[in-house]
């Protein structure tokens, strides 16, 4: 079958279920519907994914070519796809809302999709995302994947493997990825119920409930009279504190049970970090401080674990779809984060790093100023030696070097040299 055919595909009814799957939601046990969209009215949720979006967005994200020879790496700007990870994907966004979004879609639904359109760069000139919910996926004969598109006019077309950049989790077990949602919706569920009956408790006046007891019967009339005087007079935060006055002997008597002793407070607290568990994040870069002291002393111990074992599998899953979708020489290519903000410590433990490397001739001085964010200044280019703090012009035997420099003197510090392999001397002693 070509090409041409594959895309001749009959209309699908928008509301069709094989285009929406689960994306409409399940009702939970608490009652409440959970989406991926809904989820995202919980604080922690909400913190959790576009912590992970913005911080995978604002990454350099660079092609690099490698050397067959050496295997070291040196960055290609000019690769076609640098411009397109880079800077700009598509003509209405920027790299960092690209990434941003497919990463948003990825994290929610497990799965991010975005169109390889040709052009003047090439194959890949444009990279148009697609919503994950108007997409699914089937295997062909040859074992590539053919990808069906929903269109906004209730039509839908189809794609091939070539055509889409497909980035999925982890957690794949046929051809596409799954989202925390579709196992997390209890979680989000009572999350949500529970925030929901906060805004009811404090919308009543975040008071104790309690009975009104009257020592005879009240008529009808007088009954609904006193109900709607009593919900007009004192229900809600505008009313709260207000000083009932009850007729006929009514009498009101408070049931004494708080949030508190329903462990309400404990149970969103728990929902918090319940979220941060499906979601891989630490709940301390969510702003849940309630046990910050298992992550170590300070600010840089927080975002190196957080970068090794939370973002890095996350990268790894961009890079490697990019290798498999938009590198025509894997061989010779690749893409790659640049991770270093993200890992640098305070200024001294920079300083004491970047001497080391200095001094020991790792880097040199104007490597250091440039990875630091200075300008390089002339005579700064050789690597100093170590243990000498000379560079490979000043040392003995490239016609360098002072007459009296350390480099210059013998192993124990003593004279140069040749003056000492030269004989000594005795002065005469005077005859007497």
């Amino acid at each position: 079958m070509n090409a041409a055919a594959e895309r001749d595909v009959a209309s699908w009814e928008p509301d069709d279920d094989r285009w929406y799957g689960e994306a409409g939601g399940s009702a939970t046990f608490t009652g409440r519907r959970v989406t991926p969209d809904i989820a995202l009215q919980f604080s922690a949720f909400y913190a959790g994914t576009h912590l992970l979006a913005k911080t995978l967005a604002s990454l350099p994200l660079r092609m690099y070519r490698k050397d067959p020879a050496t295997g070291k790496s040196y960055e290609a700007p000019e690769h076609p796809l640098n411009d397109l990870l880079e800077y700009q994907p598509n003509r209405w966004q920027t790299a960092w809302d690209f990434r941003a979004m497919l990463m948003m879609h990825l994290v929610m639904r497990g799965n991010a999709y975005a169109e390889i359109i040709s052009g003047p760069r090439g194959f890949a000139d444009r990279l148009e995302p697609i919503h994950p919910d108007r997409v699914t996926v089937d295997r062909l004969p040859d074992q590539t994947l053919r990808y069906t598109v929903s269109e906004e006019n209730g039509r839908s077309r189809r794609l091939l493997q070539d055509e889409v950049l497909h980035l999925r989790t982890a957690f794949a077990p046929g051809l596409v990825g799954i989202g925390p949602i579709a196992h997390a919706r209890q979680t989000v569920g009572l999350a949500l119920a529970t925030e929901e009956h906060g805004a009811r408790l404090f919308s009543n006046g975040a008071r104790p409930s309690g009975v009104i007891t009257v020592p005879k019967g009240w008529s009808d009339e007088a009954f609904k009279r006193f109900k709607e005087d009593w919900r007009r007079t004192y229900n809600g935060l505008s009313n709260a504190g207000g000083t009932p006055i009850l007729e006929d002997g009514a009498e009101f008597k408070a049931i004494s049970l708080t949030a508190e002793d329903a462990q309400f407070l404990a149970t969103r607290q728990h929902q918090i970090e319940e979220v941060c568990r499906w979601l891989d994040v630490p709940p301390v870069l969510v702003h849940h401080v309630t046990k910050t002291t298992s992550w170590g002393s300070g600010v840089e111990a927080i975002m190196l674990a957080f970068v090794r074992n939370n973002l890095k599998p996350w990268l790894d899953c961009w890079t490697q779809a990019i290798r498999r979708d938009l590198i025509l020489a894997p061989r010779l290519y690749e893409a790659r984060f640049d991770i270093e903000d993200l890992i640098r410590g305070d200024s001294k433990a920079q300083a004491e790093f970047f001497s080391r490397l200095v001094l020991n001739g790792v880097l040199t001085r104007n490597e250091a100023r440039v990875a630091l964010g200075y300008n390089p200044l002339p005579g700064l280019d050789e690597p100093l030696q170590p243990n000498t703090g000379a560079t490979s012009d000043k040392l003995p035997g490239n016609g360098g070097g002072e007459p009296n420099s350390a480099a210059l003197l013998g192993h124990n510090g003593g004279p140069p040299l040749e003056e000492a392999d030269a004989p000594a001397t005795q002065e005469e002693e005077p005859d007497e």
